[in-house]
């Protein structure tokens, strides 16, 4: 028989930081399989001492809500009901008693059986006294003789009434300044239905009433206790015009033959909870907008590797094709996504790029990580799909990614036509370089700016090209310009930019280091040397350059002067050596 768990299953959990379990259920057992490095530095154990405890005659003998702990498992483990429990239990050698929050959620193997992922967070003291004030008193209480009970519950409540069962008569423990106006009316007939309507109609909020009402019926309460123990209900009073929220807590106490009620100011924590709910609902109103240009939003636990489908805005018969999958692996979900519709070409590289380990390494926190591809959608459409990624950190270190889809066909488009208008509008036609506009706006932009040290600006300008037209015609001196561009291209473009800002002249801004600055200047002029056309044998070009550190404190404009001028001191040269005036031909040098 396969084994349930494959080793990389064993790997990831056993080694996360995280205090997590799997369990798997066997003859209506549930047992534990694996405990990873987190749990057992949060119990004080090792694994193996861990396995043994939960897989013995007891596990749950240090966990104080034991009786709860025992329905919330068989509950999760035989009717899938959602496992999201708080109990206090005695860990280590010491048997230090701590506060833990454990949240279910079951897994499958790739053959389909069922396994589970328990995690748990330790509560720190601190919340521990502020959330569970009257629950670590009572813990605390149950190993002291009886006679100290009635004054520790006592305070851990602004009201306590205490209930006898038998005859169902009120005695008053405890009352607050808003209680004691009550009480001399409460004793002309202390049965607990009386109290509890003279309690509701001179404090209780009109519209919460008749639900702390129900709490005046002992059958209703001993029922609801069969369900629920201890039996909490929050309502609303009204102190000084201002709503305030309240806590009823019922308890069964020395042996049932008494109900302990305790009435607890509950505002700050309502008031809490409501702000954390309004902060949640205006979280998700925003990511709602923000995600209207994304055809789904998804969320990942990098830890868990889990996925999550958050929000969907694809239609209806696509979506319930593509979005099949809401929650899972995220390798299965990933995995099912790329091979039926990430096109064949692409399967790979995405699939690598998206990967768990791949993403931890390459992402960050301010960035959005970016994976084009090419989809096909089940209506046989290939469609150009954008995956975007953001890194988020909570404050415990959990990482998660948001990860967003977008059809950006149109962006596409867009992009391809600015890019046609740019280039009509800064791309000279002939050469296939920047055009004399590119030049101007790049010398302007940049007039107050310092230059960099290792910059070099060059001026050129082709020897004989009115000569080459008039005896060879224009398309032979188009063919030397062409050549000319070509090879500034080929040598200079990886350094910076070329622009044909005249006819027959060009200028090239490049950034090299001063070591490789006479190399490639020297590559430059045989690529010049070696250029051969089809109407023309070859190619004469006049050039001058000048680098920054040659003149300090040059401006662009300054080192522009001073490579044109350069340029034509060795144009003259070339016209003086050939015996060529330009303005009056082959008849020679006139200075």
């Amino acid at each position: 028989m396969e084994p349930l768990f494959s080793p990389d299953i064993h790997v990831l959990y056993e080694h996360s930081s995280i205090p997590l379990a799997i369990y798997y259920t066997d003859g209506g057992r549930f047992f534990a399989y694996l405990v990873s490095e987190g749990a057992c530095k949060m119990y004080e154990s090792t694994a193996e001492e861990m396995l043994e405890r939960l897989n013995g005659d007891d596990p749950l003998d240090n966990i104080v809500e034991k009786e709860e702990m025992i329905r919330a498992i068989s509950d999760f483990s035989q009717n899938d009901a959602s496992y999201n429990v708080v109990f206090h239990e005695y860990v280590g050698k010491s048997r230090k008693l701590i506060t833990i929050h454990g949240i279910g959620e079951h897994e499958y193997t790739k053959d389909g059986r069922r396994y589970s992922i328990i995690r748990y967070d330790e509560i720190s003291d601190k919340s521990r006294r502020f959330l569970f004030r009257d629950e670590e008193r009572e813990i605390a209480e149950r190993d002291r003789l009886n006679a100290e009970i009635d004054d520790a519950i006592a305070r851990s409540y602004t009201s306590v009434l205490y209930v006898n069962t038998d005859d169902l008569t009120v005695e008053y423990v405890r009352l607050n300044k808003h209680g004691k106006p009550l009480e001399e009316e409460c004793r002309r007939d202390p049965h607990l239905r009386h109290v509890m309507d003279v309690y509701v109609n001179a404090l209780v909020y009109r519209d919460d009433m008749k639900g702390v009402l129900k709490f005046g019926d002992f059958d209703y309460v001993i029922k609801a206790l069969e369900e629920n123990n201890p039996l909490y209900h929050t309502y609303r009073t009204v102190r000084e015009g201002k709503i305030v929220y309240y806590r009823l807590k019922i308890i069964p106490f020395d042996n049932g033959r008494k109900l302990v009620y305790g009435f607890e100011h509950f505002d700050d924590q309502i008031r809490e909870k409501l702000a954390r709910k309004t902060q949640y609902e205006t979280q998700m109103t925003l990511l709602a907008g923000l995600s209207c240009e994304y055809e789904s939003v998804w969320l990942v636990d990098a830890t868990l590797h889990h996925a999550k489908l958050i929000r969907s805005n694809m239609k209806s018969d696509i979506a319930n094709i593509m979005n099949r999958d809401y929650e899972g692996a995220y390798e299965t979900i990933l995995g099912n996504y790329i091979e039926k519709y990430v096109v064949p070409e692409d399967r790979e590289r995405v699939y690598s790029m998206a990967d768990i380990n791949n993403l931890m390494r390459n992402t960050k926190e301010d960035e959005i990580y970016h994976i084009n591809y090419y989809r096909v959608n089940p209506n046989g459409e290939r469609n150009y799909i954008q995956l975007c990624i953001a890194r988020v950190t909570d404050e415990n270190g959990v990482v998660r990614f948001v990860c967003g889809f977008r059809n950006i066909d149109s962006i596409i488009e867009e992009e391809k036509t600015k890019n046609i208008l740019f280039s009509m509008a800064h791309i000279d036609n002939m050469t296939n370089v920047n055009n004399r506009r590119t030049f101007d706006e790049y010398m302007d932009s940049n007039e107050d700016k310092e230059v960099p040290d290792d910059l070099v600006f060059f001026s050129f300008d082709l020897n004989n090209l009115k000569e080459t037209n008039d005896s060879l015609g224009h398309e032979a001196g188009d063919e030397l310009i062409v050549g000319a561009a070509k090879c500034m291209r080929e040598v200079l473009g990886s350094y910076g930019s070329i622009y044909r800002t005249g006819g027959d002249e060009f200028a090239a801004i490049i950034t090299v280091p001063g070591s490789e600055r006479a190399a490639l200047i020297g590559k430059l002029r045989d690529s010049f040397e070696k250029w051969k056309g089809t109407s023309v044998s070859g190619l004469s070009i006049s050039m001058g350059y000048v680098c920054t550190k040659e003149i300090p404190g040059m401006s662009l404009h300054d080192m522009r002067r001073e490579a044109e001028k350069r340029m034509y001191a060795q144009k003259s040269d070339y016209y003086m050596q050939e015996g060529n005036d330009r303005r009056k031909g082959r008849t020679g040098y006139i200075p």
